[in-house]
């Protein structure tokens, strides 16, 4: 008998396979080398199907069916809903180690309302760009939002009403172009990370 879950984020979170630890993680017994941990069947280390033509007209996979250099790093878990399908996805990819925090908010005192980030972002991120998106409730409203500030926080201004917020920012700094003469390559397929010589 299949085990029903209320939503995708609880069936995720019954499937962990991203559990990223410092430094890089074992390998997965059915993929390459990954940085980080690996989930339960070596899901991290997987190596998705062919994907679609990128814009510079190759494939997502090479002619040896390794991943090219225009390959999308991906992982594989249960489908969900389907028990004879795999359900697979890419990961987003940036010139920066990113993190986002999204949430719904609500203006009740016709000005403005805090938002406030985990206590911990203010020791980990920042440069953060912040996004709001007004909820249509019959009317239609702008938002302005200040910067995040140093303790995780910032403002929403407007008149009452819901709307959906994300706050984009950095952890850490990429050298996203190194010399190949600087760095010693490890791992293999998508999953490469590089130490400094």
């Amino acid at each position: 008998m299949s085990k029903t879950y209320r939503d995708y984020n609880q069936y995720l979170g019954s499937h962990r396979c991203c559990n990223v630890s410092s430094g890089s993680g074992s390998q997965g017994p059915a993929g390459p080398t990954g940085p980080g941990a690996v989930g339960p069947r070596g899901y991290t280390g997987s190596v998705g199907p062919e994907g679609p033509t990128g814009p510079t007209g190759r494939s997502c996979r090479g002619p040896t069916g390794e991943q090219g250099p225009t390959g999308a790093k991906s992982f594989i878990i249960d489908h969900p809903k389907d028990g004879n399908k795999y359900l697979v996805h890419g990961c987003l990819e940036g010139p920066e180690g990113g993190i986002y925090y999204r949430g719904t908010g609500e203006i009740t005192n016709g000005e403005y309302t805090v938002i406030k980030l985990p206590e911990y972002v203010s020791n980990w991120g920042y440069e953060f760009t912040t996004y709001v998106t007004a909820i249509f409730d019959g009317k239609v409203k702008v938002y302005a939002v200040s910067l995040v500030n140093e303790e995780g926080e910032f403002t929403v201004h407007g008149e009452n009403g819901t709307f959906n917020w994300m706050a984009v920012g950095k952890r850490c700094d990429l050298d996203c172009e190194p010399l190949k003469s600087s760095i010693i390559v490890n791992g293999n397929g998508p999953y490469k990370w590089f130490e400094n010589i």
